[in-house]
């Protein structure tokens, strides 16, 4: 019975699911950069003080000022969720 617990216990922690989908979309040309953005939540709470996933972070790391497209991909897990925005364009 304790290992029947314990396997449990590991298949749903280690259990995930991802989510991608659009947010947006501009009449821009599709550029070739990428930038991404992320932050994480564990337990409910946010991860870091500075966390920051916002499309303008993410535009600014890969220096992009035209956005065409952003994409976000949602991570989840019992204890954590990832949130990633990625921003495409020139």
């Amino acid at each position: 019975m304790k290992k029947l617990f314990y396997a449990a216990l590991c298949c749903g922690l280690l259990a995930s699911c991802s989510i991608s989908k659009p947010i947006t979309a501009t009449s821009n040309p599709t550029g070739n950069k990428c930038g991404e953005s992320s932050y994480t939540i564990w337990l409910g709470f946010i991860g870091s003080a500075n966390a920051d996933g916002s499309i303008n972070t993410a535009a600014k790391k890969a220096g992009i000022s035209r956005i065409s497209h952003v994409d976000q991909n949602v991570k989840n897990c019992l204890i954590f969720k990832k949130y990633i925005t990625r921003v495409y364009g020139e």
